[in-house]
């Protein structure tokens, strides 16, 4: 009788709790409310779906969130797939409502149409809406499924990828706990705000996504969550949760791309530096102490950012960090030129830690601890704090041996 309980249960896997779902959970501007108190609407003499027309904003504005910029790029192809024929008679709509602006005509060759979100419904009041159109929903579930795609999320082992979507549904979260957090947020950007309380209320309603890049990094509701949620309001299977992290990993990871690269561009003593820094996490406190200037662990971060992930042109950031690395610095600007685009180092470092957190850690933790469940925020993971010890200990290995040079 165990066993087959066991079965079971093994059984219901993300698909059975994905097929249970009678709606999606989704963004919807006060400006469009009237759209869902009704199921359709006439426009230029074409009858338009609600649940459509709500679908194409409330995608918008995610991306917006997730990627911090307001211009689309809209294949006709995708759109036409997605909505039907009258896929431009919505766009038309929602550009008639004030709600997006075409900046862009398509040129066939060229481009596709470009919109952007207007000001008004970034910064305006968003509620949610219960998107229960069938047809959405089996491409929702579709979605969700890709997981099985070999093509989709290479570079993560095929195990592994089923693995951390499965997790994801197993996730709950302290509802009013994370509310009260958010409704009281020295920061107080509206962006800030409506992406963490849309992801706090899918996680609550078991409303999940995910999205993983073509550079391994794996997006979901809970990469977009504030610091103190993760830590603090998460819990996999009603159990309470910590979080381990690699420590400045962007350049841990930039520190082994030198050593298996060119190191000779590199001055030895200021590698060895560099490396004493990185492996025992002391790099950002080390640029702090010898910046000269007052800064805060968030800014010095954003310096090394810059630097990593920008175009390297003279600026401050640059400065600052040429001043203290100089030779290291010449390391990152004759990679990216040798490659022939400035985001191919921050690809790389990425598809390095990706690598490390899924086909290495969480391989591990598959095999010698099958039980314990995982959610993975680009350089850190999340567990149920029973399984502390454990997973502490195949984390450290693991980092001990990617960086044993």
């Amino acid at each position: 009788m165990t066993k087959l309980i066991e079965v079971q249960e093994k059984k219901y896997t993300f698909r059975d709790k994905v097929k249970l779902k009678k709606y999606s959970l989704q963004f919807l501007p006060a400006s469009l409310e009237d759209l869902s108190k009704i199921s359709k609407f006439n426009y230029n003499d074409r009858s338009l779906k609600s649940a459509y027309t709500i679908d194409i904003v409330h995608n918008l504005l995610l991306r917006y969130y997730f990627r911090k910029e307001n211009t689309f790029s809209l294949s006709s192809l995708i759109l036409k797939e997605k909505y039907g024929d009258f896929y431009n008679y919505y766009m038309d709509y929602l550009v008639s409502r004030g709600t997006i602006s075409l900046i862009k005509k398509h040129q066939k060759g060229k481009n596709s149409r470009i919109y952007k979100l207007n000001e008004d419904i970034i910064n305006g009041e968003i509620k949610r809406y219960q998107n229960t159109d069938k047809v959405l929903l089996k491409k929702y579930r579709l979605a969700v499924s890709l997981v099985d795609d070999e093509s989709y999320g290479k570079g993560i082992l095929p195990e592994v990828k089923k693995k951390i979507v499965d997790d994801l549904f197993s996730v709950n979260i302290d509802f009013s706990k994370s509310i009260f957090y958010l409704e009281h947020l020295g920061d107080k950007s509206v962006d800030i705000y409506n992406k963490n309380r849309y992801s706090v209320e899918c996680i609550k309603d078991n409303h999940i996504f995910y999205h993983f890049d073509d550079y391994g990094r794996f997006h979901t509701n809970f990469t977009i969550l504030k610091s103190y949620i993760r830590k603090n309001c998460l819990l996999i299977d009603g159990e309470e949760t910590f979080e381990k992290d690699i420590t400045n990993s962007q350049p841990l990871f930039l520190c082994k791309l030198i050593h298996d690269n060119d190191i000779f561009i590199v001055d030895k003593n200021e590698f060895e530096l560099f490396k004493l820094l990185v492996l025992n996490g002391n790099f950002y406190q080390y640029l702090i102490d010898n910046s000269g200037i007052k800064m805060e662990r968030k800014e010095i971060k954003e310096v090394v950012y810059k630097v990593l992930f920008g175009r390297n042109y003279p600026n401050k950031h640059d400065n600052l960090f040429k001043k203290i690395f100089p030779t290291i610095y010449q390391f990152i600007k004759s990679y990216k030129k040798e490659k022939g685009d400035y985001r191919f180092l921050s690809y790389e470092l990425q598809r390095a830690e990706s690598n490390l957190i899924f086909n290495k850690i969480i391989k591990m933790i598959m095999n010698l601890c099958p039980e314990v469940k995982v959610i993975t925020v680009h350089d850190s993971i999340i567990c149920a704090k029973k399984y502390r010890d454990i997973v502490e200990i195949i984390f450290n290995k693991m980092l001990s041996e990617e960086f044993n040079f």
